[in-house]
């Protein structure tokens, strides 16, 4: 019986990035490290997890930096089932320059306030925690 709580890392297989991403969008990603209950190993090392884009925002002028959150969804048993995690959440941003285009659009010319923040990215292999969300039989 794998009991709610237990720890399931995952990890992304691919980039993504918040120039591409959608909404709503699924997520590869795999088991990082095998859970096991009572020595026996009910999630394996490499068996498939999703995830899927909960927010998306691109990067756009005076400097605003891009949005990217993305929350796991499922990883799946020794068995076939899929088990849904709970937690499990990134949430990262690119690299804003709204005070630097600002200033500089104050300074020198209006253009700096084109200047436009940086997306924000995920790496293929970005590892994140989560937990198993309800108590599951794995046969």
């Amino acid at each position: 019986m794998l009991k709610v709580g237990s720890m399931v890392v995952l990890e992304t297989t691919d980039g993504l990035s918040s120039a591409s991403a959608k909404l709503g969008q699924a997520v590869p990603m795999r088991v990082k490290y095998d859970v096991k209950v009572n020595g026996q190993t009910v999630i394996q090392a490499g068996a498939p997890a999703s995830g899927q884009v909960m927010a998306v925002m691109h990067h756009k002028g005076v400097g605003k930096q891009g949005n990217l959150a993305v929350k796991a969804s499922a990883a799946q048993a020794v068995d076939g089932q899929m088990v849904p995690p709970t937690g499990g959440n990134i949430d990262t941003a690119g690299e804003g320059t709204a005070g630097s285009s600002i200033a500089l659009a104050a300074v020198v010319s209006p253009l700096f306030l084109l200047k436009k923040g940086k997306e924000a990215t995920i790496p293929a292999g970005f590892e994140m925690q989560a937990q198993v969300a309800s108590e599951t039989q794995v046969k």
